[in-house]
């Protein structure tokens, strides 16, 4: 019997998203009120949507989030999460215009170990590939180390900005635990997949620390990286029009290869779906992963299992 959902319960994301116009919104600040407004709006609304946080790093300008999605609420989460963000950051930096770029999430499916491996990695070492600190760990902004996935529970207080402390929908603190993939740990248990993790994060530093130097990079300081104007704009080349892909494999054929029957099925049935309901036929069903047509239509939405 068909049940109605809204995404995929239980899959794992890299998520990305891009400040407006590339701008230096993010750029850490030296009372770390940024830090804490993204670990509160973040803890509060993971809490309430069922979203597992792995690995984060926040930069001036974008941020990568590897997490996993168990009650297929994921597009609620980030809508509420980041329009949060986008408030406290608007009274922070005194702000008047949109603080993400209109383009939207990057939302990339995880199949497979290898994938969710190489994304942490991918994730931590983003400060390192810049070339503005050694180690991950270092970056004074949101990061987390590979030991932190896990075993850390991160506690924060209210922040000192936008979130009024009387109202009641914010509390004095918030807290939230730093996960291990499901994924991993079923397939390597707990500290197997701690072992597998901290292995490609190194694996990625290291890399990352190749390309600083290839580059021309070199580490900053923490005073120099907090005098970063937040009005400044990154300069580096990006392709305008780029793929932005829906999944990865990690370079693993077989799980790419069902990743794209996947997608390519779900494509399918949602066409066939959305060309009946144009046609005025009333009792449509959607296939799981229809999000939009869902929340502001109402169409059904089923799943299989």
């Amino acid at each position: 019997m068909s049940t109605p959902r809204r995404i995929a319960p239980g899959t794992t994301y890299l998520v990305t998203r891009r400040t407006t116009r590339r701008h230096f919104l993010m750029n850490p600040d030296k009372r770390r009120v940024l830090l804490a407004v993204y670990w509160y709006a973040t803890a509060l609304l993971a809490a309430e949507f069922g979203i597992e946080i792995h690995a984060v790093q926040v930069l001036s300008n974008h941020m990568h989030e590897v997490l996993t999605d168990t009650r297929g609420e994921l597009p609620k989460f980030l809508s509420q999460r980041n329009r949060l963000m986008a408030n406290a950051i608007k009274v922070l930096r005194g702000w008047p215009e949109e603080v993400f770029s209109r383009e939207g999430a990057s939302v990339v499916a995880l199949y497979g170990d290898d994938a969710v491996l190489q994304k942490i990695g991918y994730t931590l070492s983003n400060a390192v590939a810049a070339g503005l600190v050694a180690r991950p760990e270092d970056w004074p902004g949101v990061t987390l180390a590979a030991t932190d996935i896990g075993t850390r529970t991160i506690r924060v207080e209210r922040p000192a900005v936008y979130f009024d402390a009387e109202n009641k929908r914010w509390p004095a603190s918030a807290e939230i635990a730093i996960t291990v993939p499901r994924s991993l740990e079923a397939n390597a248990g707990h500290e197997g997949a701690r072992a597998r993790i901290v292995a490609a994060v190194e694996a990625a530093v290291d890399e990352a620390r190749r390309i600083a130097r290839k580059a021309g990079k070199f580490v900053r300081s923490m005073e120099w990286i907090f005098a970063v104007p937040h009005t400044t704009r990154a300069s580096s080349f990006e392709k305008v029009g780029a793929r932005n892909p829906s999944f990865a494999a990690g370079g693993n054929v077989e799980m790419a290869t069902m990743a794209a029957k996947v997608r390519a099925a779900f494509l399918g049935a949602y066409r066939e779906a959305f060309r009946a309901l144009r046609s005025g036929v009333r009792d449509v069903f959607f296939p799981l992963g229809t999000w939009r047509l869902a929340q502001e239509v109402g169409v059904n939405v089923f799943s299989t299992t």
